[in-house]
């Protein structure tokens, strides 16, 4: 009888296992990897890319795997958000966009933000705060159709995996859309949204130029609106001020002559903050070290060392004054103010606020070099 009991309390059991009902195969899904976001004037514009399930499941053999398949999806609305419905028209499955790990903004939509880009996309659940953010003045459409290589997913590019490229070659900070965020509503906070564009030239495959995404310079945002934009090598100074460079090459020169290049890394960077309550001025103090990569003639390790850091001087304020000819803080001085001497910046005009060549005082580089590779320094 014990156990014809529990056989029975088993099977009451068992019936109220509801059990996965409403699963659905994966083959059954459309997976938002990227969303593309553009303005055509009176519209709001979505684009969405797909990617086959394939191209991102990991293969045992890459041998004779054919080119990555992505669909690009393009939807219109009055606002962002019926824009992005206008997309389920034509999307034959379900639209999951939970595995969005890029976000593009072309600049037609930065000037036109935040309008209802912000919130329709931070309300929506779905949407995470971690994907990565770009800028760029290209179509929105032409980056996301950009290849990887080998045929690989376009998720092995820039777009959606910048981190292990920006290791490497630490240039502009890649931007994650939750720090974007905080910057832009940050007071006195100049948000650096970094620009992508195609380089149809640095690359061919199979002797035919093949187009890659590139680094091009930043956007640059500060109180809601956008400033204008740098390019690349506008913004050299920005890596040594930058605590997250983890390796960045550096030209020295003295006098028009090359005496080598080094590779920098780990700045350490202090801002001091002098004549608060009046017309701010500001003292950079920042720690950097590095290796010798490459050294020409008889340059010994004092005069490198010396035109290294005269040449990082330069750079930062190089950047710095590019920022001032679009009214735009780069070096985040006006925030090390807000942070420091809160009353003082809360009591101040724009007008005092204002940043101008003198703003910028003194530039401290302390630079140490921790071994020149496999070849000892000439003597």
């Amino acid at each position: 009888m014990k156990h014809i009991g529990r056989v029975l309390c088993l099977l009451v059991g068992m019936s109220f296992i509801t059990g996965c009902w409403d699963a659905q195969n994966v083959e059954k899904i459309n997976y938002i990897t990227s969303i593309g976001l553009d303005y055509e004037k009176p519209y709001y514009v979505v684009y969405a890319q797909l990617m086959e399930f394939s191209s991102i499941a990991k293969q045992e053999s890459p041998q004779g795997r054919g080119k990555a398949l992505n669909w690009i999806g393009k939807g219109k609305g009055e606002t962002l958000n019926l824009a992005m419905n206008d997309l389920y028209n034509t999307a034959q499955h379900r639209m999951v966009w939970s595995h969005v790990t890029a976000i593009i903004i072309g600049e037609r939509a930065l000037k036109q933000w935040p309008g209802s880009y912000i919130d329709a996309l931070t309300r929506f659940r779905e949407i995470r705060l971690t994907p990565w953010v770009f800028g760029t003045k290209q179509s929105v459409e032409e980056i996301m159709n950009a290849p990887a290589f080998f045929n690989l997913s376009p998720r092995e590019t820039i777009a959606h995996a910048p981190a292990a490229n920006y290791k490497q070659h630490s240039w502009i900070l890649p931007l994650q859309y939750m720090t974007f965020l905080g910057d832009y509503y940050e007071p006195a906070r100049t948000v650096l949204l970094p620009i992508l564009s195609t380089n149809p030239d640095q690359w061919k495959k199979s002797g035919k130029p093949e187009a890659k995404l590139e680094w091009d310079g930043a956007f640059i945002m500060s109180g809601k609106k956008i400033k204008g934009s740098l390019k690349q090598d506008d913004l050299k100074g920005l890596r040594w001020v930058t605590g997250q460079t983890l390796r960045s090459p550096l030209k020295v020169q003295e006098k028009g002559k090359l005496l080598g290049v080094v590779s920098l890394e780990d700045p350490l960077i202090h801002i001091e903050v002098k004549n608060a309550s009046m017309q701010p001025q500001y003292d950079l103090e920042i720690s950097l070290q590095g290796n010798v990569v490459e050294l020409f003639g008889n340059a010994q390790e004092k005069e490198l060392l010396a035109a290294a850091k005269k040449t990082i001087q330069n750079e930062i304020r190089f950047t710095y004054e590019k920022g001032l000819a679009i009214h735009a803080d780069v070096l985040q001085l006006k925030y090390a103010l807000y942070l420091q001497h809160y009353k003082d910046w809360k009591k101040m005009s724009e007008e005092q606020l204002n940043l101008d060549k003198e703003s910028l005082n003194d530039i401290e580089v302390q630079l140490q070099l921790l071994h020149s590779g496999m070849l000892k320094e000439k003597k």
